[in-house]
């Protein structure tokens, strides 16, 4: 595994806070993938545990809208209660002031626009780390640091309870 990324804004007497962007969850439930499949499943178990991870809408909301969409087999209930499931990590709302937070990360990224979105809303929500395979692991975006699930396990990033 590569080195960890340095952990910024560790919560003094608890651990790391991680966002947990949506392609997590994805492999989490793809059986096609099992490797992936473990490793992102290992991450949202250990985060779980320690009431680590958080998330918000618009990560539900991807979420639902790409299983509706390409898998016709999963009932549409079943969906809606796995992005019941992801809600319980948090269902805060994209603001005004996540749009403007966005809009500085994009002028100092080449993020998309959504990728954009979830990132102010980690910083909003305080959290340390950002989950992703998407995103470039170990860059630091103002007070958060990305970090590949595939990269890392969750031992070497969180700071023990």
């Amino acid at each position: 595994m590569a080195g960890c990324p340095e952990r910024r804004n560790a919560i003094p007497g608890g651990g790391s806070v991680i966002f947990v962007d949506t392609n997590v969850y994805f492999y989490a439930h793809d059986a096609n993938l099992p490797a992936k499949q473990a490793a992102c499943r290992a991450w949202l178990l250990e985060l779980g545990r320690q009431r680590l991870g958080r998330t918000n809408l618009q990560v539900a909301n991807e979420f639902t809208e790409v299983i509706l969409r390409k898998r016709r087999d999963i009932a549409s209930d079943v969906v809606f209660g796995m992005a019941d499931q992801i809600m319980m990590w948090g269902s805060s709302p994209i603001s005004v002031e996540t749009v403007r937070l966005a809009r500085r990360i994009r002028g100092n990224t080449a993020y998309s626009w959504w990728d954009c979105l979830l990132l102010a809303s980690a910083i909003e929500l305080g959290c340390t780390h950002f989950l992703s395979e998407d995103l470039q692991d170990g860059q630091v975006i103002d007070t958060l640091t990305i970090v590949d699930p595939f990269a890392h396990s969750p031992e070497q990033i969180l700071i023990s309870r």
